[in-house]
């Protein structure tokens, strides 16, 4: 669990170690929880459940299970400059850190086309998996920068960085590959995903 602090002085309220209690809200709905943080990263706090009821984690498992995280995606209008570029790329936002990016090519005419040439997969905001045009799929980790994010109008961007996997990792990819088809992604980028993953073996 991360917890995102307002300010950056708050990080001398959470020193590693500290036991923390309080509610969790999971689909409106209040839970106790126990947590020790285990780690602060930018204005991150990092923390593990110590003690969690059998009806909660029941109830988390289903609200991270990665088919209603794909249901739950919601296309977000894109900030001027995303992803290095002007309006190239296309984000599904998610709950839970998770994330659909889409990077759209241009068509013989040279004008933006429903063509794409790249899809990125962000689950929990801790693990990726990417497809590109020409190259096979890649997995790998995000990482928080230990530095403050900026906010970009309503949006709060998060230094981020992304470490892949020496090679693909058969459960990220199978979990990424589940989200996009139970998703409300167009059509077209699950075929698209669906060819650009022939191949590759699933995880169990």
């Amino acid at each position: 669990m991360a917890i995102r602090l307002l300010a950056s002085d708050d990080r001398v309220l959470f020193p590693i170690g500290a036991s923390i209690e309080g509610w969790l809200n999971i689909d409106r709905r209040k839970h106790r929880m126990n947590a020790v943080v285990r780690n602060i990263r930018g204005e991150y706090v990092g923390c593990e459940f110590t003690q969690i009821a059998p009806e909660v984690h029941a109830e988390l498992k289903r609200w991270l299970d990665p088919e209603e995280l794909g249901q739950a995606l919601r296309l977000m209008p894109t900030p001027v400059g995303f992803g290095g570029a002007d309006f190239e790329w296309i984000w599904h936002h998610g709950r839970s850190g998770t994330a659909v990016f889409g990077k759209m090519g241009l068509g013989i005419d040279g004008a933006q086309r429903e063509v794409l040439e790249r899809v990125v997969v962000v689950l929990w905001g801790t693990q990726f998996v990417e497809w590109s045009v020409g190259s096979s799929p890649s997995t790998g980790a995000v990482k928080f920068m230990n530095e403050e994010g900026v906010s970009q109008g309503v949006f709060r961007v998060a230094p981020e960085w992304f470490r892949a996997d020496s090679e693909v990792d058969p459960e990220k990819f199978t979990v990424a590959k589940k989200l996009v088809e139970a998703s409300n992604l167009p059509e077209f980028w699950k075929k698209w995903v669906q060819t650009n993953s022939e191949g590759i073996r699933n995880g169990s």
